[in-house]
């Protein structure tokens, strides 16, 4: 029971004095009165309460900017007996929550199709986006299923069941699949629809295809060089020799170096002179197609066909007018296959577990290749009558005088329209039993998919599937050897694409891209690159089982020959990405980071307020209430000319109904505005002086992101928690409930006892009772 004669001797009068002035019955600020809590029995029937006036007074937001700060001393009184409050016994119980049936979002249904049948297809690329909620879009409240889902969903089981059981349909002999086409328009960023391939400044092409075979392919590649044929490089006498003319050109053009390569490994180099082809365009040369054979396996792979040597020059080679020389892959031509393998698909093998050759399968082979398919797409053990259903398929088309292969391709496809694949549901005790209204474990099985869904965003595999069958899953030490095994599979790369992506806002990185006037040399190829900064340094983070508070600083991150460049980092070259020690003055951890810093940015300049907002909201969670209606635009007249940034916040926030939220972000921000808007380190903006220093809301001072870090790291309880209810979210696909604080405490807890490692956050959420159970019928979902 929380003390009463603490409650009467330290925290009223705290409240009566700090409080009481906003938060009474006549104001309400924020819809808040703390007047009728008069005794601590009443304080105690409401944590909730006191738990987000903990939130307010432990992170300095109260009382808020422009008012006296209270005394360290007394702020720790009162809050160490709301702790009490919030944490008592009888407010640590807490409900294990309700999760709906829940619907694969895109990522787990393509995850769950690969591992399902061994196809590299996306179907559910062309699904209409998610819905999210809580910042996530696996929350399986506001996962709906539209009429034009359902008709998706039929268009990609017909084409994933025809593919997965007959494959690819290869020519009869070699030709080309398809010719990759750079469409010379200017836009050095343009997508190809349906291609996956970009291009860059420096004249790469590069991005996935699907080989339909393992075979030999050809690769045919021509490239092209706009020199922009201006006066300086072209001789203007008729009568100057030829061996003279020839002189000119290789000074104008000197040889370069072409490399294609294929999931990172190199199957063609070729160093080649840019001199112009008779009969080509003016202003336009080509050289002669480039051709490599090599032999290629089924699937989807990574292709790249570059210029290494470009990724160490400035980009201004290809985008100042008087060096223009804009060399480029024009187009790549993918002939084949050559020489197919006669082996059985991994998908077949994968369907097909009787292990008969094609056409050659007995009558038994049906029922062991159904229920099969069945048990893995449901994710559970299935029934006598589920399997029998989808047999009658298989034998409707056999009557037909179809094959077998056929009637199993129908079955499929029914099976990917099922409920019971599109949705993960988990089980109750019967409706309305004594049973129904406690918590209850989820079976093993769900369990299971709790597990594989959480960390690999798909399906459990085969020893997930026997651990659950055994019924072993929950025996002393198999859950945590699992979760290791898990963890080190290259499929929990999930927790950094899905989660990290999404709590991050990184998915937002390049919808709006920075204004190429003022940004001329960031291309797509380079915001690319920053987003496979943040990517490594988070897998690094998780592979490593680092601390969490790595996150806001660390010594290290990854860097590539033009991304090092574009931060002013030496010593580094190439087109591959290098692990850099950092020595903590310019860069360190995510704040320092150009994805970071340019997905919280405009494309036209930096933004201190949505910087500022950036970190509170998703470091700290502690984002600021959504702005009034109607708030002025800050003006842009004269900024970075005859007036700073800093100057134009403060007049901004001279308006009332701006200051409160500009107070808690614009310090934050303007300690980071020795970055512009795409990363790059300055000193001035324009011609005005950088200043970095701020105070926080609580009153601690700063000078520049090095200090602004270490302030954030001091918070490490608020940062843990908010990354742990994050994580939580995440691994049970539903929103964090009052009844989930004491969880979220506890975990917190442990992960700081822990050195903040990583692992123990996801091994205290994988152990924890709303991931190991399900409340019984009534509690709120």
């Amino acid at each position: 029971m929380a003390d009463d004669v603490s409650f009467q001797k330290t925290v009223q009068p705290f409240l009566a004095k700090n409080c009481y002035g906003c938060h009474n019955e006549k104001l309400k600020t924020a819809n808040l009165s703390l007047e009728g809590f008069r005794d601590a029995a009443s304080a105690a029937r409401q944590p909730e309460v006191w738990s987000k006036v903990l939130d307010k007074l432990s992170t300095g937001k109260m009382p808020p900017p422009g008012l006296p700060p209270i005394p360290k001393a007394e702020v720790a009184a009162v809050t160490s007996w709301i702790e009490g409050v919030v944490k008592q016994p009888a407010n640590r119980e807490s409900e294990p929550g309700r999760v709906t049936a829940h619907r694969l979002n895109r990522v787990e249904y393509n995850n769950t199709i690969r591992d399902l049948l061994a196809v590299s297809v996306h179907p559910a690329d062309d699904f209409p986006v998610d819905d999210s909620g809580y910042g996530f879009d696996n929350i399986s409240d506001v996962l709906s299923v539209s009429p034009m889902l359902m008709e998706k969903y039929m268009v990609a089981a017909n084409q994933v069941a025809r593919l997965a059981v007959f494959g690819e349909t290869l020519p009869a002999r070699p030709s080309k699949l398809v010719r990759l086409l750079n469409a010379r328009s200017g836009d050095v960023s343009e997508k190809l629809p349906g291609s996956r391939f970009a291009y860059s400044l420096r004249g790469a092409m590069y991005g996935n295809f699907v080989f339909p075979a393992d075979g030999e392919y050809e690769f045919r590649i021509r490239v092209a060089n706009f020199r922009g044929d201006t006066a300086e490089e072209r001789p203007t006498r008729t009568d100057i020799p030829d061996e003279e003319k020839a002189q000119v050109a290789r000074k104008a053009s000197p040889p370069e170096k072409l490399v294609l390569a294929v999931d990172g490994s190199p199957i063609l180099s070729k160093v080649f002179e840019t001199a112009a082809i008779p009969g080509a365009a003016a202003g336009e040369r080509f050289v002669p197609e480039f051709v490599a054979r090599a032999p290629v396996k089924a699937g989807e792979r990574f292709l790249r066909a570059s210029f290494p040597e470009f990724a160490d020059r400035d980009p201004s080679y290809n985008i100042t007018p008087r060096l223009r020389r804009g060399l480029f892959v024009d187009y790549m031509d993918i002939i084949g296959p050559f020489n197919p393998g006669s082996e059985p698909s991994p998908s077949y093998q994968r369907i097909f577990v009787c292990g008969h050759p094609k056409g050659k399968h007995r009558p038994e082979c049906a029922r062991l290749i159904v229920e099969n398919l069945v048990r893995r797409a449901y994710r559970r053990p299935v029934t006598t009558q589920e399997v029998d259903a989808k047999l009658k398929l298989v034998s409707l088309a056999q009557k037909e005088g179809d094959s077998l292969e056929e009637g199993v391709r129908l079955a499929l496809k029914a099976i990917l329209v099922s409920p019971n694949f599109l949705f993960r549901a988990e089980s109750d005790p019967p409706r309305g039993s004594k049973e129904a209204a406690a918590p209850h474990l989820v079976n093993e099985y769900e369990l299971a998919s709790r597990l594989s869904y959480f960390l690999w965003s798909s399906m459990p595999d085969e020893e997930l599937f026997r651990a659950a069958r055994e019924q072993k899953l929950r025996q002393p030490g198999v859950l945590t050897a699992q979760v290791k095994r898990m963890m080190a599979d290259p499929k929990a790369k999930n927790l950094v694409d899905n989660f990290a992506a999404q709590w991050l806002q990184m998915r937002n990185l390049g919808r709006v891209k920075p204004d190429p006037g003022r940004f001329p040399t960031v291309d797509d190829e380079l915001v690319g690159a920053m987003r496979r900064e943040t990517s490594l340094f988070v897998e690094a983070v998780i592979r490593e089982d680092r601390s969490v508070l790595d996150f806001i600083d660390a010594p290290f991150t990854y860097v590539n020959g033009p991304l090092a460049r574009h931060y002013g980092i030496s010593g580094i070259s190439g087109e591959e990405f290098q692990r850099v020690t950092l020595n903590g003055e310019q860069r360190g951890g995510l704040l320092t980071q150009g994805a970071i810093l340019t997905v919280s940015s405009y494309p036209t300049r930096t933004s201190p307020p949505v910087r500022g907002k950036w970190v509170l909201e998703n470091l700290l969670g502690a984002a600021p209430p959504p702005p009034p209606p109607d708030v002025p635009v800050l003006s842009e007249s004269k900024l970075g000319e005859t007036v700073s940034m800093r100057e134009r916040l403060a007049q901004h926030r001279k308006d009332p109904s701006c200051s409160p939220c500009h107070n808690m972000m614009d310090p934050i921000g303007l300690g980071l505005e020795s970055y512009d808007a795409v990363g790059v380190w300055r000193t001035v903006d324009g011609k005005m002086a950088i200043d970095t220093s701020g105070t926080m809301p609580d009153g601690k001072s700063f000078k520049g992101v090095k200090d602004l870090k270490q302030i954030l790291k001091s918070q490490s309880g608020a940062f843990t928690r908010h990354l742990t209810e994050n994580l939580l979210m995440f691994a049970l696909g539903r929103g964090i409930e009052r009844y989930d604080e004491p969880v979220v405490a506890h975990i917190s807890e442990q992960v700081a006892a822990n050195g903040y490692r990583f692992s123990a956050m996801v091994m205290e959420i994988v152990n924890s009772k709303p991931f190991q159970m399900r409340s019984g019928e009534g509690v709120k979902q």
